[in-house]
């Protein structure tokens, strides 16, 4: 697991957070799911494959995070799945899960239902198939009837951003502003110096922001909380940096020229463009209208 799904798991796998999520899945945002309700659960999956060689091993694969939830009405299983970049088959790997839950559940005499949420920071927006009638097409009538084929749910950070005050958690809230900003890079930076998001988060909280947001943060190991304004202000004063040391070292116009570009999709103003390159503005407009529009 690379180091922002690790971030998006040690955050929005806290059972507070799920009990959020599955509130506003489930049950329209009213505060039905308790964080006490939620039992979290192995999420191993095993099984024997062959190598070229002919060897048999044991292949382990796991959940990012399952729970157990009573609904008063039956027991029902939920599995989570991150994904920094959204996964084309990702829809087959939880199918293999949820093989080996069901077998073990019926085996125990109480089968559970399973809700797997699939939760995507892929700034594209697009979801993976979540039936394999999407996969694969679907199929037509079979002796007059349909077959159903299983599926899941799948959400994308920048959607449920835009949707924050539906939640009843602070810190979630907070998180999902700093993505909603974070759509527009020069947005967060204004949200952040006119203090319209909360200069502390926690731990978890800060880190998954600054995954996703390329934030470089000098972290105190032993920090229970970060200061997020420092972190943004940080992060500016180092790309000034890198843009002078580029621009005074090279100084041709196509160096400038890459300067320039990487200080505008950072969302520097023109002013501070043309004082950090001593380029004239007219070849930084030229470079402003380059840029595609939103």
């Amino acid at each position: 697991m690379g180091l922002k799904d690790t971030a998006a798991k040690n955050f929005f796998g806290r059972p507070d957070i799920l009990a959020d999520l599955l509130n506003y899945i489930l049950y329209d945002g009213r505060p039905t799911v308790q964080t006490e309700q939620l039992r979290e659960l192995s999420g191993d999956h095993y099984r024997i494959v062959q190598d070229d060689t002919g060897k048999f091993k044991t292949d382990n694969r796991f959940r990012d995070k399952l729970f157990e939830y009573d609904t008063g009405n039956g027991l029902l299983s939920v599995g989570v799945e991150f994904q920094s970049k959204n996964e084309k088959n990702m829809l087959i790997r939880i199918m293999r899960y949820d093989t080996r839950r069901i077998e073990r559940t019926l085996s125990s005499g109480q089968f559970s239902r399973i809700i797997n949420i699939v939760l995507s920071f892929d700034r594209n927006k697009s979801h993976p198939a979540s039936s394999l009638d999407e996969m694969v097409g679907k199929a037509p009538p079979i002796a007059e009837k349909f077959c159903y084929n299983y599926g899941f749910i799948s959400l994308n950070i920048y959607d449920l951003a835009e949707k924050s005050e539906t939640f009843s958690c602070k810190e979630l809230k907070e998180v999902l502003n700093y993505f909603y900003n974070d759509q527009d890079r020069k947005q967060l930076v204004k949200a952040i110096k006119e203090g319209m998001l909360k200069g502390r988060l926690s731990r978890d909280a800060a880190l998954v922001c600054a995954a996703f947001m390329d934030l470089k943060m000098d972290i105190d190991n032993e920090a229970e909380e970060i200061d997020m304004c420092k972190a943004i202000r940080d992060f500016r004063r180092e790309c000034i940096k890198e843009g002078k040391k580029l621009g005074i070292a090279i100084g041709e116009e196509n160096a400038i020229r890459k300067v320039i570009r990487n200080l505008l999709g950072r969302s520097f103003s023109l002013l501070d463009i043309c004082a950090l390159t001593d380029a004239p503005e007219k070849m930084v407009l030229e470079e402003i209208a380059l840029v595609p529009q939103k």
